[in-house]
């Protein structure tokens, strides 16, 4: 498959080289692809880097995983979507304070996404977790689960089939309205892992009863 991940940083990084490792076609695509950050990054990874619209032509799913304070409209319409492009957004829209999310309209960040962009089928995921977990989703033998929304039934199950190969447990929460949760899950980790000092490294797994 292959897979164009916007932003080389912590997020994207992780899981461009984990699935450059699963033998998927990765490319990076960056703001400024020949600059010497984004070509130490590129090679740090060992992937090909290049500008955010070439990376995502043919792509058959494209990570959004710009660092804070990029703003993911502006990324993801640099991208050049073609309409039924799957565009996996791993963003979150926090505030200045990171307590708190800027839902302009009650939309999403990802509803936002989805009403600038007409035709790209917009998924909510990657944006609940660390990218510790990322790297090596197993923790004392649990798995983390990792939501996954969207209006497109295909477009999720393509996205959730390629975190269960990344390692999650892909956990469907329905249409992209559903995104919010999982955007507000993303404060509560932050809360979790800076304010209460229990650092990144740590998951979340769902464990049902017995039958």
């Amino acid at each position: 498959m292959k897979i164009a991940v916007i932003g080389a940083g912590h997020v994207g990084g992780t899981l461009a080289r984990r699935w450059s490792a699963l033998g998927h076609e990765v490319v990076l695509g960056l703001r400024d692809p020949a600059s010497a950050k984004s070509q130490a990054q590129a090679a740090e990874l060992g992937l090909a880097a290049t500008d955010r619209a070439a990376a995502a032509q043919g792509a058959e799913i494209v990570l959004l995983a710009t660092p804070g304070g990029v703003p993911a409209i502006d990324a993801a319409r640099a991208c050049e979507l073609k309409p039924g492009q799957i565009l996996a957004d791993a963003t979150n829209p926090l505030n200045a304070n990171l307590d708190g999310l800027e839902h302009p309209g009650g939309l999403s960040g990802a509803q936002q996404l989805a009403r600038a962009l007409p035709g790209v089928r917009v998924v909510k995921a990657f944006n609940t977790v660390g990218f510790g977990i990322m790297a090596q989703p197993v923790r004392e033998g649990r798995r983390s689960v990792l939501f996954v929304s969207g209006d497109d039934q295909p477009a999720v199950e393509a996205v959730s089939k390629l975190a269960a190969e990344t390692g999650f447990v892909p956990v469907p929460l329905g249409g992209l309205p559903a995104s919010r949760m999982q955007e507000e899950h993303a404060v509560l980790w932050i809360h979790l892992a800076v304010k209460t000092g229990l650092g990144v490294d740590f998951l979340f797994s769902l464990c049902r009863g017995a039958a």
